[in-house]
């Protein structure tokens, strides 16, 4: 499977990086077992890697790797709002997290 979303994976040549990621990745891994007191479990293990926020001027993008370079730090704005949302505990500043206001958290 890792080999199968490896070739998925979207890369670019920034100013900053040989290597830019452009996408973003998500593995979950469901583990299963019985342990030697016949004990079952079951385990949930999620991996995420997301695409790096990058600043325009500083990577020298232009066009469509500009408009993908906004595109990602639109994203993670947006999932640092759902996580601090998430985390709020003060009821007077509870809200609603704005989970469709990216694909990135939809």
């Amino acid at each position: 499977f890792m080999e199968e979303a490896s070739k998925r994976r979207v890369v670019a040549s920034t100013k900053m990086n040989a290597t830019s990621s452009r996408s973003h990745a998500i593995c979950v891994l469901r583990i299963k077992g019985v342990l030697e007191d016949s004990t079952k479990f079951q385990a949930k293990l999620t991996l995420v890697d997301l695409a790096g926020s990058e600043r325009i001027k500083k990577t020298g993008a232009a066009g469509n790797r500009a408009q993908e370079g906004i595109n990602i730090n639109k994203g993670l704005f947006i999932l640092g709002q759902v996580v601090s949302a998430l985390a709020e505990q003060r009821p007077k500043f509870k809200r609603k997290p704005p989970y469709r206001d990216s694909k990135l958290t939809r």
